[in-house]
């Protein structure tokens, strides 16, 4: 299968305004293949095309005879919703509207045709074959309401077929053109819309066709209709993605310093596809990445300020070692997109940054252990008593949650000492369990040390990630473990903690909401003292590198 790349482009008209509902086609030079849409509401067509190959882009404005070559691109080119390929027509949309052309009676008509899947779902993005009978077949894909238009000869013999599971287009619809129709006519899948899942093994480029080979690349995989949001990592330059054929998916890479490069579009159009290639807007020097120092020579910087004094919050490798000596190097590297995420989650301030760190370096030991230990050793505890008084509340509930409710006291401590000492696996899901999720628990785990199901299951609605059905992700993944943590600080208590932060009025390095941030984070006061301590000397590094805050 041949390399498919994916081309944004955006049509223009002389005004420079964006030009919509436009009939528009892609097609190899020289080849009769075409790939026919509209431009969507903001003016775009977005189509893919096999890599390093001369694709002409046309369109038919209103008011025209026939489709006309605007664009001559090589399909390799790099581009972007941000970044699109310009095409510019040549008049207004408005003057070509004006133009009164005689069009030719009978020259071609447009039928319509619907594809759903056996269960009557839409089949959106779905590729689809037509013909004139027994002759050569051209593809196309189905547009958002599942509708493909079909331009053909009058009272013409032409045949539909669709992609099948098995990767072969079988015939499914005989019509004759006559004089066209509006009406869609409906073609209906003999398999439901779940067999059509596609596994699209993708190979990672540089915009000079090198291979991205970074060690430990996070790459960000949103579904962007139903925003399902899953990150993976790599170190040989592939990713596998699972999806639907039709359903485009925003690919997001992440450099070695967790800033994210420009995201990519990809829609999956086959059940395997092997021989993807997807550019990436970046350059790589060497095929791996010096220690703290990434390998990409333009890196992308964003403007991050304090909502308060309105300096940037953007911090430095020498800061972070400073504060976090025990971290590991991929987690000291990943602590420099911290200000991205309070960015992206509104919580933009000196103070913030600030307060998260301490908080974050008692509920991680030091930013080295990103999931709570629930190891309660009968050694250590002597008797089931000293385990029980750690979270009464927490284990009544794990008793009541699975059926033990009616236990007596004793019972309840025979139990702890017989099945939950010594094992961490056990008091985790005891306590922190769901039965709907078996073999998975909920404790503490990520920056901030994320705890109980009803938090996780808020998290993922709130962040798009998966923590629900995999929860380990907040303490493998260092982007995630971050980002959660953020999510947490923002909506605690509907916004509490950053209320706390935005009314603080005396110095950057005082404790004075310390104590009320604790109670927030941690649900107590443990370990109070030494998280008022790590306030303080986190402040004064930071007061120290980059000077104080109002």
């Amino acid at each position: 299968m041949s390399s498919l790349v994916t081309i944004t482009s955006k049509f223009y008209d002389e005004s420079g305004r964006r030009v919509i509902n436009l009939n528009v086609k892609s097609r190899y030079k020289g080849s009769t293949r075409e790939n026919q849409q509209k431009t969507d509401g903001k003016g775009f067509f977005i189509f893919q095309a096999s890599s390093n190959r001369t694709i002409e882009i046309l369109a038919k404005p209103p008011n025209t005879n026939d489709y006309t070559v605007f664009k001559t691109i090589n399909s390799s080119v790099i581009s972007f919703i941000t970044n699109p390929i310009k095409v510019y027509l040549p008049k207004t949309i408005e003057e070509y509207r004006k133009e009164n052309i005689k069009i030719p009676q009978s020259k071609t008509v447009k039928n319509f045709f619907k594809v759903v899947d056996s269960n009557g779902k839409v089949m959106t993005n779905f590729p689809i074959q037509s013909r004139p009978k027994g002759k050569k077949a051209f593809e196309r894909s189905t547009n958002k309401e599942g509708v493909a238009e079909i331009e053909s000869s009058p009272n013409r013999e032409i045949e539909i077929l669709v992609l099948a599971s098995n990767e072969k287009f079988i015939l499914k619809k005989s019509v004759n053109s006559g004089n066209g129709s509006q009406q869609p006519i409906l073609i209906k899948l003999d398999e439901p819309y779940d067999s059509f899942k596609s596994l699209s093994t993708i190979t990672l480029l540089d915009r000079n066709d090198n291979k991205y080979i970074v060690e430990k690349t996070n790459v960000e995989i949103v579904v962007q209709d139903s925003k399902e949001k899953n990150i993976i990592t790599t170190s040989n330059g592939k990713i596998t993605v699972r999806s639907h054929i039709g359903k485009w998916i925003k690919i997001t890479v992440y450099k070695p310093d967790g800033t994210p490069l420009k995201s990519l579009d990809y829609l999956p159009q086959r059940i395997n596809e092997s021989s993807v290639k997807l550019h990436l807007d970046v350059d790589v020097i060497i095929g791996s990445t010096a220690k703290n120092e990434p390998n990409i020579n333009k890196p992308i910087t964003e403007s991050i300020e304090c909502k308060t004094c309105g300096k940037s919050l953007k911090i430095d490798i020498n800061f972070i070692k400073n504060i976090a000596p025990k971290a590991k190097a991929e987690f000291q590297t990943a602590l420099l997109q911290l200000p991205s995420f309070m960015k992206k989650y509104e919580v933009n301030s000196c103070r913030d940054l600030v307060n998260i760190l301490a908080q974050g370096q008692i509920e991680t030991e030091s930013f080295t252990k990103l999931r709570e230990s629930l190891n309660y050793t009968k050694k250590t505890f002597k008797k089931p008593e000293n385990i029980y008084r750690i979270s009464p509340t927490a284990i009544n509930l794990g008793f009541k949650r699975r059926g033990m409710g009616e236990y007596t006291r004793q019972q309840k401590l025979n139990y702890i000492w017989s099945h939950l000492a010594d094992n961490d696996a056990a008091y985790g899901f005891h306590l922190y369990g769901n039965d709907k999720y078996p073999n998975r628990d909920y404790r503490g785990r990520g920056l901030l040390h994320l705890t109980h199901f009803t938090s996780y299951e808020d998290c993922a609605k709130g962040t798009g990630l998966d923590v629900v059905n995999n929860p380990n992700l907040l303490e493998n993944n260092y982007s995630v473990a971050i980002e959660t943590g953020i999510w947490f600080w923002k909506n605690k208590k509907n916004g509490k903690i950053v209320n706390l932060t935005a009314s603080e009025s005396i110095k950057i390095n005082s404790d004075s909401i310390t104590t009320s941030i604790t109670r927030l984070v941690n649900g107590g006061e443990m370990k109070l003292n030494e998280r008022k301590i790590a306030k303080k000397e986190i402040a004064r590094k930071f007061i120290l590198k980059y000077g104080t805050c109002k």
